[in-house]
């Protein structure tokens, strides 16, 4: 080889030789710099909503408590006072076909005793519409009830009217189940016709019950 090409050629790998090892040692740019973030480790907030009461939810409840007399009309005076503090239970169904707002159905029943040692049973059937709102892990509602009820007196008996309105508040226990506590105004009217109508007469109970709700 002549002596001018091989000086060229040790001119070239001189040069060379640093740009390799440059690239060589280089970032890598086969992988992102900013890893993407993980995913799936907590759940956002935004997934749970703020009203668990959304359209399509279902819930039953019991209930059982004290029956109250309030009043009795046309009776004054002590006309609430012939009847005893009594009790009372309940089983309702409500579907939510709004956000925060149910329909559904309620079968009650309720006892008092009288001052003549005899006992009054009412056993209402209704219809309900209802709204619910939660601060968690309370929860709130309030209902209003139209429908009838059947009463039994000394072994007489009579279909009338029934109307109830009142509401609770409740705490989630458990993701379906909410414990909680309710009152409600019973309006029962017992209505007669064709001459007897001087026998009207309107009655009303307090109710005040523990409810158990289960979501289902």
């Amino acid at each position: 080889m002549k002596p001018h090409s091989a000086a060229i050629l040790a001119l070239a790998a001189l040069i060379l030789l640093p740009l390799s090892a440059l690239h060589a040692e280089g970032p890598d740019t086969s992988a992102p710099a900013i890893a993407p973030p993980a995913t799936g480790e907590a759940p956002s907030t935004e997934e749970t909503p703020s009203s668990p009461f959304l359209p399509g939810e279902q819930q039953l409840e019991l209930s059982a408590g004290f029956h109250i007399p309030a009043f009795l009309l046309p009776i004054a005076g002590a006309g609430a006072g012939n009847l005893y503090l009594g009790g009372s239970f309940g089983f309702s169904y409500q579907y939510f076909v709004a956000r925060s707002f149910a329909v559904g159905g309620n079968l009650s029943g309720a006892f008092n005793g009288t001052i003549g040692g005899s006992t009054v049973f009412l056993a209402p059937l209704g219809a309900t519409a209802s709204y619910w709102w939660t601060k968690l892990p309370f929860e709130f509602s309030v209902l209003a009830e139209g429908g009838a009820y059947l009463m039994r007196y000394n072994n007489n008996g009579i279909i009338d009217p029934f109307a109830k309105a009142g509401g609770g508040i409740y705490w989630r226990a458990a993701p379906s189940w909410s414990l909680g506590i309710q009152t409600y105004l019973w309006f029962v009217p017992e209505i007669h016709y064709a001459g007897y109508e001087y026998l009207n007469q309107y009655a009303g109970f307090v109710e005040t019950s523990i409810g158990a709700i289960y979501h289902l």
